[in-house]
Order: structure tokens, then C-alpha cells, then sequence
């Protein structure tokens, strides 16, 4: 099957702030112009420098700050463009026009970067129409399908081209199956097929699943029945660039939600672990010296483990309400789409602010409401395992006490006796028998050691009892 100018554009996306922290990133570092230049030059052969082009300290004015240097600016473009000629075979070679559309969101850089087969010639007749296996040669090893990275944000490649007869209309899938297997001629590197609707009068079909969230990756192809979807497209452009970007964030927050759910679960699990391995004691139970100092040592581990955990609920949180804020901006340039073309049947486009997005939102508040207990459970762990510590510790500390008033009492006892006795220490020593009585050292520490044993015993009763 064959269709008329083909166009592949690639709209993606990378965060330059986060945290509120600026990313220092050198301007040939960026990764998006990187894989502009590398994209262009794979097809064209030609060397873009598109990070020479660009400044990226212009002051915003706006929401939406186009880079281009102001000394490339022609006619108020903002786009830089290009040229070349491939060759699909030796004997034809086809004109390759396009354009490079840098620019800065609030927090991110864009890049538009358009490959097309132009629909007119150089000398103003129309271009030839070309098979669908064409655009194979717009995106060789897959150059169109970028590297994840912290930053990068996320795409959307849009494939448009125009159907060429009334026929067409019977084949809209196929055309379309026919058009993704053309580009991404590795079946494992395909985005599955979403859904299939109409937008601006035009049939367009979406690939790509949120079941597969871990490789997800946007593809649309839209084919032309006639020149309004054309026309439309053109008027909100700038639109749709937030539109894609505003969608972008949304998926990103909610890809970077599913990792942090499952650190939450892995570290909710640690929790559980570390409180099943709490002693079970009976109320008169001891506790023995080593389990109160297993105690001791979890009672420092787990306030650790509740910051971790309090940053992870947290964290959960701001992606809840990155989503939120970013699908009200994405209906807010519908609503500006359908002012500008005048068409408020944008069904296609709503889909995502209307389902999608309001599910993932619904998800994180379950994890949320899920793992919350989790703190709750925490927070009571500590507390009572300070109890059985303080109580215990508490306890020894009585214990201690009462054995040294013991101690001291009897001693005490003691030396008084002994001091009463020894005042007769000068007699000389004699043999010990019947007529002669023990010498008075000998009944000092007798009396002093009877004392001592006495009246602590009398201590001990004494504490005993109280």
C-alpha cells in the first residue's frame, strides 16, 4: 500500500530542576539535543549541532520558552531546520525535509523534532507518493526510540501521512499495522496496540499499554482523509506540545510511583519482620539480660526504619500530587485546543485527563491509605518496646537499690558491733580451751559477722515487705 508525504514526529521530553534544585547540566550534555543530532545524522548523514543553536539561559516569559538563538530566527520560526536527500535503492534518491523545535517548560526541556517527506518538490509539483515500507528509512536501528534516564521525562512519536483513495478507508487498521511495522520492524521493539478513534475528522490509532508501564512507550499514527486534520494541527501545535508534555509527567509520576510502592512494601515487610521478632512474654516473665539488649539495639534500628519509611509515604504523596496538578493543566490546554479550532469533539484527547490519569491517582491514594498503617504500627512498636525497656530497666534499678540498703545495713550493723568489742583488742592471746574464753578479736568478727547477717536479713524482710 502506498501514502502521500509522510511525517514522524518526535516530541520528548527531559527534566532539568527537581526538588526544587537546579541540575547543572552542561548545554552539550542535554540528552535530548544529543539524541537530535544522533537521530538527524543517522538518516541524513548531516551533523544538526543543535546544541549550538540554542541558548538555554533565555529569561522565561512564559510558561513555554522557545530556545533557538535569536539570531537564527527567520520570520518569527522558532524551529530549526533541515535538508537531505536517502536513498532507498541506487537508482532514486528522495527529499528529506524537516525541523528542529527546542524549547523549556517549567521545569524541563522539549524537543520537536520533525522528519518528513515533503508535498511538494523543489520545483513546487507535488511529491510521489511512496509505499508504506518507506518509512523504514526514517527510523534506521531504531534511533527514534530514546534511552531512559533520571531525567528523561518521557515521549511521543506521532506518524501522520495521507491516504491516497476512497479504498483506503476499508484498510484504516491495516494501513496503520502496516505503518508501525514499517517503523519498528523488530517485533519486540513495537508498542502494542491501545485504542482506535478519530481526531479532527481523521482516523488515528494509539499504541502502547499501561499493563506494560516498565517499557511503555507512545506511539500514535494519524492518517489525513482530507486537508482539516492537517490544518488543525498546525493551528495548535503549541497546544499539543503542553498537551504531550503535561501527559508525559503524568506517566513518569506514576512510573516512579510503582518503584517507590515497592520500596514502601519491601521496607512495610522489614517492619513486620523486625516486630514478629519481638520477645513474647507472659506477664511474669523475666526478661534476660540479652534480650534487653536486643531491645535496646531495635529500639535504636526502628526510628531509623520510620524515617525511611515517613520519606517513602511522602514521597508517594508528591507523585499524587504531580499527577493531579498536571492532569488539570492537560484539561486546561483542551480546553484551549478547542477554542483555537473551534471542534470540541476531542474524545481521543480526553481519554487520558477523563480514565487514565484519574485511575493512577486512585491508585497511589490506595497505597497510600494501605501503607499508612504501617506508620501507625511503627510508632506503637516503639513505644512499647520504651516501655518494656524503661520498665525493666525500672525494675533492675530497684533490684540494685534494695541489695545495696541490704548490704549497707548489715555492714553497717556490723561495724557497730565490731567497734563495741574491740575496745577489749589489748588482751594477749591464750590457747583456746574450757577455762579459757575466746579472745576478743576473735569474738569481734564473730559478733561482727553475725551482725552483718542479722540485721540484713532484717533489711531484706524489711524491703521485701514494702
Amino acid at each position: 500500500m502506498k501514502i502521500y508525504a509522510p511525517n514522524l514526529h518526535l516530541f520528548v521530553f527531559e527534566l532539568y530542576k527537581a526538588a526544587n534544585l537546579e541540575i547543572t547540566l552542561q548545554e552539550d550534555k542535554i540528552q535530548i539535543w544529543q539524541a537530535g543530532d544522533q537521530i538527524v545524522r543517522s538518516i541524513l548523514h548531516q551533523d544538526l549541532h543543535l546544541s549550538q543553536h540554542i541558548d538555554i539561559h533565555k529569561k522565561p516569559d512564559s510558561h513555554r520558552v522557545d530556545l533557538l538563538k535569536e539570531s537564527e530566527v527567520k520570520d518569527g520560526d522558532y524551529s530549526l531546520e533541515f535538508a537531505g536527500k536517502i536513498s532507498p535503492d541506487k537508482q532514486q534518491q528522495i527529499l528529506i525535509k524537516g525541523f528542529a523545535y527546542p524549547l523549556r517548560f517549567a521545569d524541563s526541556y522539549g524537543l520537536w523534532l520533525n522528519l518528513r517527506r515533503p508535498e511538494n518538490e523543489e520545483d513546487g509539483q507535488s511529491t510521489e507518493d511512496v509505499e508504506i515500507s518507506f518509512l523504514s528509512q526514517l527510523n534506521p536501528n531504531n534511533c527514534f526510540t530514546l534511552e531512559k534516564s533520571p531525567r528523561f521525562l518521557g515521549q511521543t512519536l506521532l506518524i501522520t501521512a495521507w491516504l491516497i483513495g476512497a479504498k483506503d478507508e476499508k484498510h484504516l487498521y491495516q494501513i496503520a499495522e502496516e505503518c508501525l511495522q514499517a517503523v519498528f520492524p523488530n517485533e519486540s521493539q513495537r508498542p502494542p496496540f491501545n485504542r482506535q478513534g478519530e481526531l479532527f475528522g481523521s482516523p488515528i490509532f494509539e499504541y502502547g499499554l499501561f499493563s506494560q508501564l516498565a517499557n511503555y512507550q507512545h506511539v500514535l499514527i494519524w492518517l489525513f482523509r482530507d486537508s482539516q486534520a492537517d490544518e488543525k494541527l498546525n493551528q495548535c501545535y503549541q497546544e499539543l506540545l503542553d498537551l504531550f508534555f503535561f501527559r508525559s509527567k503524568v506517566i513518569r509520576a506514576y512510573q516512579d510511583s510503582r518503584q517507590t510502592y515497592h520500596q514502601v512494601a519491601s521496607t512495610y515487610q522489614a517492619i513486620e519482620t523486625l516486630i514478629d521478632s519481638l520477645p513474647k512474654k507472659r506477664e511474669k516473665d523475666q526478661v534476660t539480660t540479652e534480650e534487653l539488649e536486643d531491645l535496646k539495639n531495635k529500639l535504636k534500628e526502628l526510628p531509623q526504619l520510620a524515617l525511611t519509611y515517613t520519606r517513602l509515604l511522602r514521597n508517594l504523596e508528591d507523585y499524587h500530587n504531580t499527577i493531579a496538578i498536571n492532569e488539570y493543566n492537560y484539561s486546561e490546554r483542551l480546553q484551549q485546543i478547542s477554542g483555537v479550532v473551534g471542534d470540541n469533539q476531542l474524545l481521543f484527547l480526553t481519554t487520558f485527563s477523563q480514565e487514565k490519569s484519574p485511575f493512577f491517582q486512585k491508585q497511589i491514594q490506595a497505597d497510600l491509605g494501605y501503607f499508612r498503617h504501617g506508620a501507625t504500627l511503627l510508632e506503637q512498636a516503639i513505644a512499647s518496646i520504651r516501655g518494656i525497656v524503661e520498665i525493666e530497666q525500672a525494675e533492675r534499678d530497684r533490684s540494685l537499690e534494695k541489695t545495696i540498703q541490704i548490704i549497707g545495713v548489715g555492714l553497717g550493723a556490723g561495724a557497730i558491733v565490731s567497734g563495741v568489742v574491740t575496745q577489749h583488742i589489748d588482751k594477749p592471746f591464750a590457747p583456746i580451751s574450757m577455762n579459757n574464753p575466746p579472745h576478743p578479736l576473735v569474738l569481734s568478727l564473730f559478733w561482727s559477722v553475725l551482725a552483718t547477717l542479722f540485721f540484713g536479713t532484717l533489711a531484706w524482710l524489711w524491703t521485701k515487705r514494702n
